[in-house]
């Protein structure tokens, strides 16, 4: 299947695999996800004005032919492969009472349903794991409410309400930045050392509000940094694209990481830690989550000097898949 675009002013500066993001979706009337808009990229399937181009980030200019050879089929196989396949399990519940659960989200899901309805997400699993344990009850679709989500391929602490009384308090702790949360980083090395800790404070989109995320550089590895982020405001995508503007980009990021960098087997970005008060009692929780077992390999391997970007990159059979026993 071939499509084309011809670029306007309105593209001028987008990166490329922005404006297909943007444009696919509407010519194949159906969702295309960022990553298989960079795979198409990279694999010779992108073409302005004649000449293959495989550079996702390239900025475009008005008045440039872009050619898309896509296979709709192909692209839809991929996304159902990709997904991870998620059922709640008690083990899986880091918190729970009776007006909020928090979940140990795994990489490789989507914490809400996307406009693709075979997709699995989040919310679709906990939903599944309330309605579970309350039998004999009404048919009803149990409630739960987002307040809080993770990118696809980040793991770690997602809360929910399961109750629409705790709504406002949870949205005032949100909005009022009550609500602390804390995320390990494994990032590449960068070409000037950074300091122990500092503070990023600039706009994620040349026209978007102030971001603030503060670091701490936790270890210096052989082939990379673990680094502690503390984002204080909740812009999408702030802590990658502050880490990448200091050089230091994630490790198995697709989007913003620098082509070349050491890969990984995916995002390893994990939201360890979420502190806030509770929305109805003003008590204060505190809630954990391991590093997956994905994450551990992934930081040994980056450690080990004589390691290569396929150890990074694959966890042993025996660990795939699978967190480190609690």
């Amino acid at each position: 299947m071939k499509r084309t675009l011809r670029t306007t002013a309105a593209h001028e500066g987008r990166r490329l695999d922005d404006v297909l993001a943007s444009w696919l979706p509407g010519q194949l009337g159906a969702p295309v996800s960022r990553s298989s808009v960079r795979r198409l990229v990279m694999a010779g399937a992108i073409s302005v004005n004649g000449r293959v181009l495989r550079r996702p980030g390239r900025p475009l200019r008005a008045g440039l032919l872009i050619e898309a050879r896509v296979s709709l089929d192909r692209l839809q196989r991929e996304r159902a492969g990709e997904d991870h396949r998620f059922e709640v399990s008690d083990a899986d519940v880091l918190f729970q009472d009776d007006v909020l659960i928090a979940i140990d989200k795994p990489p490789g899901l989507p914490t809400v349903p996307t406009a693709d309805p075979r997709r699995p997400s989040l919310v679709a699993a906990v939903k599944a794991f309330l309605a579970a344990r309350r039998p004999g009850a009404p048919a009803a679709e149990p409630y739960l409410a987002v307040h809080q989500r993770l990118d696809r391929d980040t793991s770690g602490v997602v809360l929910f309400a399961t109750d629409s009384a705790a709504n406002a308090g949870l949205a005032a702790a949100f909005a009022g930045r009550a609500v602390e949360k804390t995320y390990d980083a494994l990032t590449q090395r960068p070409r000037e050392r950074l300091p122990r800790r500092f503070t990023v404070e600039t706009p994620v989109t040349p026209d978007g509000a102030d971001a603030r995320t503060e670091f701490t550089v936790v270890k210096v590895l052989a082939r990379g940094l673990l680094v502690e982020a503390r984002p204080l405001t909740g812009r999408k995508h702030q802590i990658r694209i502050h880490l990448e503007r200091k050089g230091a980009a994630i490790l198995g990021d697709e989007r913003y990481g620098p082509r070349g960098a050491t890969s990984a087997p995916r995002l390893m970005l994990h939201a360890r830690r979420l502190s806030l008060p509770h929305p109805l009692t003003g008590a204060a929780i505190v809630i954990e989550s391991p590093l997956p077992a994905d994450f551990e390999h992934a930081l040994a391997a980056t450690a080990d000097p004589s390691a290569d970007d396929a150890a990074v990159r694959a966890p042993s059979r025996r660990t795939r898949g699978r967190r480190r026993p609690r």
